[in-house]
């Protein structure tokens, strides 16, 4: 009997990704060549060698092409429901480590100007990054609350720059590596300032 033929390949999925990753690539190396207002859709398509209809049928304006292009920098999505607020926040500022270390200065430089005046790219660059991490420390708190293991606790947003704050500081105003002890003591620091009940047994720093 003959061997069973081999299924076809299928190369479509794969061009289809060779070819974002191409634009999201040319993106970032326009973005930091030009800036928001030097680079234009057209030069993104010339550089990635992709055609027009390729990229907007992914991204049909400039301001969602960037805020995907700073979006494929970023690490991949967590599950921080570990089964404790300690486990929980220190899964999430290890994520929030992660994205500091990921980040690109030349790129962050040049939208920074073009946030504080676009009200539209700041407000999508929000939804994208900040939105989500709420959403994930509201199910933290939730939790937390649900377990006994926290009273009361502040919002989202306040409880997002006490956890997250000292991380910001160390890493932008000091120039310091964010490393596994400090995000430990860090969490610590976090969960004594959202007023845990119950002191989590982690290593210390």
């Amino acid at each position: 009997m003959s061997a069973a033929a081999a299924p076809p390949v299928r190369l479509g999925r794969h061009r289809s990704k060779a070819a974002g990753d191409a634009i999201l690539a040319a993106t970032l190396e326009l973005l930091s060549e030009r800036g928001y207002d030097g680079f234009t859709v057209s030069s993104v398509i010339e550089r990635a060698g992709v055609s027009s209809a390729t990229l907007y049928r992914r991204w049909p304006t400039k301001q969602h092409l960037v805020v995907a292009a700073v979006a494929s920098l970023a690490p991949q999505p967590i599950d921080s429901d570990t089964g404790s607020l300690a486990g929980d926040l220190r899964a999430l500022l290890a994520h929030i480590a992660q994205s500091v270390a990921a980040r690109r200065e030349d790129v962050a430089e040049a939208l920074a100007h073009e946030v504080k005046r676009n009200a539209e790219l700041a407000a999508a660059l929000g939804d994208k990054f900040l939105l989500p991490r709420l959403d994930e420390l509201r199910g933290i708190l939730a939790r937390a609350r649900q377990r006994g293991e926290l009273g009361t606790a502040p919002s989202p947003e306040i409880a997002l720059s006490l956890a997250a704050g000292p991380l910001y500081h160390r890493a932008f105003v000091l120039g310091e590596t964010l490393t596994p002890a400090f995000v430990a003591q860090a969490t610590r620091h976090a969960l004594r300032g959202l007023g845990a009940v119950t002191p989590p047994d982690s290593p210390r720093a």
